[in-house]
């Protein structure tokens, strides 16, 4: 199920992508009242039984097969990641497989409530996934998975200009390039009796243009893909199709592998290891900062450093110039 707002902004955006024969439809035929998604879902202006125009070259893994309901705005009034966690609060189960992508909108964040810029041209994508997997097992892999996600798709984009500098995963979630930060994901997960019927995943990516942020410790700089790569008349369409394919295919080699995998990728695409860093508290608490060397990422995320008793958990990572 496709419903969009605007399709011809998004026809613009992304040429080639809505089917053609979309056909306006009384909202109130396509999302019912008793739904919670906010109103620019319950007022989507057209419908189509056709998911979006996406090709991929391994068969079993078209993103226009594993997404079953597709909701597309121009202006998102709120948090669509707020939003999709809001609906596995009020319902048992999901329907299937969920895409939430806007063009632009309000209340955008990031990991504890940070703000996060949504400038028209970037990637503002968030998804929910129906699923049935043990939260021991799983829980920490669907934390890492989205970002492994992400380094898989612009992975693929060589064909648009060379590869990414630098590209991969600063801990926990943020993605650099270059040094210089391009995109962050966010991961919720629904558990009860020890399984997870349902995941919502956040993904913000810096495609078109980097917007302008007060460099701190933890984001001395960001970046865009414009800023890399040659995307001629491509825009979202070059990274859009890649990055549900990459999460799609991740997903399910979480759901048949086990988190193994993932966890594997993720230390693989780390730019912390072996890095020089400090630990800041979450919070900016009196606890001390902690400095060291990364000697290794565990299967919980956490973060071995030299000279540290402990394997650090929380806090936030500043990566530290190395000695020249």
């Amino acid at each position: 199920m496709l419903f969009v707002q605007h399709p011809e902004e998004f026809s613009r955006t992304l040429p080639g992508f809505l089917p053609a024969d979309l056909r306006p439809v009384d909202s109130r035929a396509g999302v019912s009242s008793a739904d919670s998604f906010p109103r620019y879902l319950h007022e989507a202006l057209f419908r189509t039984g056709d998911p979006p125009m996406m090709t991929t070259d391994q068969p079993g893994c078209d993103p226009s097969d594993f997404w079953t309901s597709w909701y597309l705005t121009t202006e998102a009034s709120v948090s669509q990641y707020d939003t999709l966690r809001q609906v596995i609060g009020d319902r048992q189960d999901l329907p299937g497989h969920v895409v939430c992508l806007a063009l632009s909108g309000q209340g955008f964040h990031g990991q504890q409530g940070r703000t996060w810029e949504a400038l028209r041209g970037n990637l503002h994508l968030s998804v929910a996934l129906r699923c049935d997997l043990v939260a021991a097992d799983a829980g920490l892999a669907l934390t890492m998975l989205p970002a492994v996600a992400v380094v898989d798709a612009l992975s693929t984009l060589d064909d648009l200009g060379p590869s990414l500098p630098g590209l991969g995963i600063k801990w926990v979630n943020d993605i650099l390039v270059d040094g210089r930060k391009i995109g962050g994901v966010l991961t919720s997960a629904r558990s009860q009796d020890g399984r997870i019927g349902s995941c919502v995943l956040g993904i913000g990516l810096n495609v078109g243009s980097a917007p302008a942020v007060r460099p701190t410790p933890f984001t001395p700089a960001v970046t865009c893909l414009n800023e890399h790569i040659t995307m001629p008349g491509k825009g979202l369409m070059a990274v859009l199709g890649p990055v549900l394919k990459a999460v799609a295919m991740r997903f399910q080699e979480l759901a048949y592998q086990g988190p193994g995998p993932i966890l594997a990728a993720y230390r693989s695409a780390s730019l912390v290891l072996g890095r020089q860093v400090e630990i800041r508290p979450e919070d900016h608490s009196t606890e001390p900062r902690r400095r060291g060397r990364v000697q290794a990422i565990g299967p919980d995320l956490s973060l071995t450093l030299t000279d540290a008793p402990q394997p650090v958990t929380t806090g936030r990572l500043v990566l530290l110039p190395e000695a020249v």
